[in-house]
């Protein structure tokens, strides 16, 4: 019994501890929302015209300056392309997307940090599953089969921020070849992309 209480006790000094100090020794923001532009190059412009990005993103330190940061993004497809789809060896007219859906991790390092550290310059090193949602068509003869167009991939992007007291822009090049495990749509289908777009960040 006093070896319990002397554990809880201890715990309790040292939570009280990490309140007093922790945010004295790291002042980085941990809470991260982005807002975004995305322009599609190459191949994937002719699947649609651009999408708007939505992105909240949690900042956990991992040496001096280098963080890696886990999160989401979702996106708005702005005028999205009819494209070819294979379904039982017949070719079928998907519908533009409509929706994108990003999730991954990525890590972060301070480039530039200011003296009084409310100014600094970072790049993002990121890695994710990257879904591009198309519904299956509305003719009679799909309404009662099992059948689900799937266009997901590995992401990888690189990007750069300026940051000036928790408030920025960013720019983002992403690379997610659609046609690496679907072999149901075109060859080529495109994998490229860049995002502009402005950030905040915040403590809890």
């Amino acid at each position: 019994m006093r070896i319990v209480l002397f554990l809880v006790l201890f715990a309790i000094k040292l939570q009280a501890q990490d309140t007093i100090v922790f945010p004295k020794i790291d002042v980085f923001k941990r809470n991260i929302v982005e807002v975004s532009y995305g322009i599609p190059l190459g191949d994937l412009a002719n699947k649609y015209e651009s999408t708007i990005n939505s992105a909240v993103y949690f900042r956990t330190k991992i040496a001096k300056k280098q963080f890696v940061d886990f999160g989401l993004e979702v996106s708005g497809v702005v005028q999205g392309n009819a494209i070819n789809y294979t379904f039982n060896g017949e070719n079928v007219i998907l519908d533009g997307s409509k929706s994108a859906f990003l999730l991954g991790l990525r890590y972060t390092r301070f480039l530039y940090q200011s003296k009084n550290e409310v100014f600094y310059i970072e790049s993002n090193s990121g890695l994710g599953w990257k879904y591009l949602h198309y519904s299956k068509p509305e003719e009679e003869k799909f309404k009662e089969i099992d059948f689900q167009p799937i266009l997901n991939t590995i992401a990888f992007t690189q990007g750069i921020k300026i940051m000036y007291n928790g408030f920025g822009v960013f720019c983002n090049y992403q690379y997610a070849p659609y046609d690496l495990f679907n072999s149901k749509i075109e060859d080529h289908f495109g994998a490229e992309s860049i995002n502009f777009g402005i950030s905040g960040s915040w403590n809890f």
